[in-house]
């Protein structure tokens, strides 16, 4: 089993074995839920991120892979957008070995939400500057549970490895902000409703939505999910508001956290109105 187990004592009394038979199926569940979203979600790319010795993705594991978004900016720095999941650390060394990069090199990461699946490799970019909206920070310590039942169950049978208060360095907006790296900028919006402090970013033309989207095979771009979310509605009032906000001409691709990207067009804004 890919989730963590606990081993049973032999010498605890038997009362505690209903106990950990519970536990053990709670796990099983989180991962059926997982592996649903992995049929019905992204398949894997993000091509269109790529230019040789400026940006790279890394495609982490997980039974829904998550994409981690990296650049090198104006001056030399490299940028990141979200983290990535199951086992995001070498997939993201080897990201930034494309860039001529080490990890030592990320001097700024941007989160677009502090769900599990998009935070797994702070450890490794832990000098970094963190920025996440305001309303995101007391989930990325640990100290708030998101809403949506599904990362709720998900934390209560399997805790995400989250840094505490002060163990990274965090910047926060609680508006649409703009980040300037020489001739570089790395646009953020607020796109509350997915999570709380859900955040879109725009780079270069490519716009991250994270989670506030989503993609299946069958049902093509669509809002935040259910069940995943804190106030689905929410999120998709969100994305309406955030066409507005866009400066104009400025983006050519969208993307979500899972690696599904696509050329911005009206269609794409008619299925992420719908």
């Amino acid at each position: 089993m890919l989730l963590p187990t606990e081993t049973p004592d032999h010498d605890e009394p038997c009362p505690f074995e209903p106990r950990e038979r519970a536990l053990e199926g709670a796990r099983t569940l989180v991962l059926a839920f997982a592996a649903v979203a992995a049929a019905s979600g992204c398949a894997r790319g993000g091509d269109a991120l790529v230019q040789p010795g400026r940006s790279a993705v890394a495609r982490t594991g997980g039974p829904n892979a998550s994409m981690i978004y990296v650049a090198r900016v104006d001056g030399g720095a490299v940028i990141a957008v979200d983290l990535g999941w199951w086992g995001a650390q070498q997939p993201l060394r080897r990201a930034l070995r494309g860039l001529g990069a080490s990890p030592a090199a990320v001097t700024d990461v941007f989160l677009t939400h502090t769900h599990r699946d998009h935070v797994g490799a702070w450890r490794l970019v832990r000098g970094s500057r963190f920025h996440l909206a305001a309303a995101e920070r007391g989930a990325f310590a640990g100290e708030v549970r998101h809403r949506g039942w599904i990362p709720r169950l998900a934390e209560r049978v399997w805790p995400s490895d989250l840094p505490r208060r002060g163990e990274v360095a965090v910047r926060t907006f609680s508006r649409d902000t703009a980040f300037a790296f020489g001739a570089d900028t790395v646009f953020a919006y607020v796109v509350p409703g997915h999570t709380a402090g859900s955040a879109a970013y725009l780079h270069r033309g490519r716009l991250f939505l994270g989670d506030a989207a989503t993609h299946t095979p069958w049902g093509g771009y669509a809002p935040a999910r259910r069940g995943y979310s804190d106030d689905a509605a929410r999120a998709a009032r969100s994305l309406r508001a955030l066409w507005r906000r866009l400066p104009p001409d400025a983006v050519r691709h969208v993307c979500t956290a899972h690696a599904r990207c696509a050329p911005f067009s009206a269609a794409l804004l008619r299925d992420l109105d719908s």
